[in-house]
């Protein structure tokens, strides 16, 4: 297929898949405990480990009840037709083929990579139950893409994040099946990403050309509200606070996959900062190379620190002005777009627009490896 504009960060969050997706394959012991829907007074919502989560087909990753003038781009969605609709026999978007092709066109999309299920691996604490959600989630995924159209919808496979040679399992397992790449949940993994007992992940993703993603969720250093009270005191406060600085999680995601050696070891293994932005790299590559060079150089790398992103990373965004400047220094090889749909800081339907914007003085060549080809490349896709 010749492909164009291609997103290579789009979403199916939790809050959009089928409401039995779980539930009608759960084993009896999670029965109470698997992703489920329950209907409530105001609609259906999610249960996870019987714990409320929000909406079924809410807004966005938190799965929140649609309220005109929360969020002004959702505002705009709405406008255009995008419906939150949690009563029961609704169709969601975003996992309604015919509806997501749509949007797509809408766009101006000819492909999307979709990461999927994003917070999963945070919401449940029981690692079998977790893993067994993954697998599931997964083969959905492949009938998904198969029910959509196999040559622009590419999901992305949720992997493991507690047991190292069981995410190595599903990576080969997932690649066997079609998939083009996974998505590793990092905050609450059972050891750290530095760690070395990861080393088998990477193996399998080097050997199944399997480029693993780390998509941001959050800069878990943020000082919170203490309390609920003061939570909603300063709602609007804290709302900016985390929204604004989301994205730098994948400073601490960087250092670490490379402080761990696993692009040294495996030359071949791709990896990917999901929504990270690009601006800030070339801070982090200056830091990072210089603490090398000052008390790291017992790792015995072959190439300074910030090579091995160079030669084997990729960050996605959706909309930078600063951009351009940038590009020469991180590298026009290495920086993804995304339009990020459906989520409320998404750029959908608007993405050429924005694009004209921030690639305004880019080379034709530059701007089609950051919305085509590099994608392209990373995820072999024909």
């Amino acid at each position: 297929m010749r492909y164009g504009l291609i997103s290579g960060d789009n979403h199916i969050d939790l809050t959009y898949c089928p409401p039995d997706l779980w539930s009608s394959q759960a084993p009896a012991k999670w029965k109470l405990l698997a992703p489920r829907v329950e209907e409530l007074e105001d609609g259906l919502h999610w249960f996870v480990e019987g714990q409320d989560q929000g909406m079924w087909n809410g807004v966005g990753p938190r799965f929140l009840k649609y309220q005109p003038g929360v969020f002004r781009h959702i505002d705009e969605m709405k406008a255009v037709g995008f419906e939150w609709d949690s009563r029961r026999g609704a169709q969601p978007r975003p996992t309604t083929p015919e509806l997501r092709l749509a949007d797509m066109d809408r766009d101006g999309l000819d492909a999307e990579i979709i990461y999927g299920c994003l917070l999963i691996n945070d919401l449940i604490d029981n690692r079998e139950l977790a893993a067994w959600a993954n697998t599931v989630y997964n083969d959905w995924a492949v009938d998904f893409a198969k029910r959509s159209d196999p040559n622009r919808t590419f999901p992305l496979a949720i992997i493991p994040n507690n047991n190292p040679k069981a995410a190595a399992a599903e990576v080969r397992r997932c690649a066997g099946m079609g998939l083009k790449g996974g998505d590793l949940a990092f905050k609450r993994m059972s050891l750290p990403l530095y760690h070395r007992d990861w080393f088998p992940l990477w193996e399998a993703a080097a050997e199944c050309r399997f480029p693993i993603s780390f998509h941001s969720t959050g800069f878990k250093g943020l000082r919170a509200p203490d309390t609920p009270a003061m939570e909603q005191e300063c709602l609007v406060e804290w709302r900016l606070v985390r929204s604004a600085l989301f994205q730098l999680d994948g400073m601490e995601v960087l250092v670490s996959l490379i402080a761990s050696g696993a692009c040294e070891k495996y030359p071949e293994f791709k990896f990917i900062l999901g929504e990270s932005g690009v601006t800030w790299l070339p801070y982090v590559f200056d830091r990072l190379d210089t603490e090398y060079d000052d008390r790291a150089r017992a790792l015995n790398f072959s190439m300074k620190p910030s090579d091995y992103f160079r030669r084997q990373g990729y960050t996605t965004y959706q909309q930078d002005q600063y951009l351009e400047p940038i590009i020469p220094i991180v590298g026009e090889d290495n920086i993804i777009w995304g339009a990020d749909y459906p989520h409320p800081d998404c750029i959908w339907p608007n993405s050429q627009k924005t694009l004209d914007a921030n690639l305004s003085g880019v080379s034709a060549s530059v701007r089609r490896k950051i919305t085509c080809d590099n994608v392209i490349k990373l995820y072999g896709l024909k």
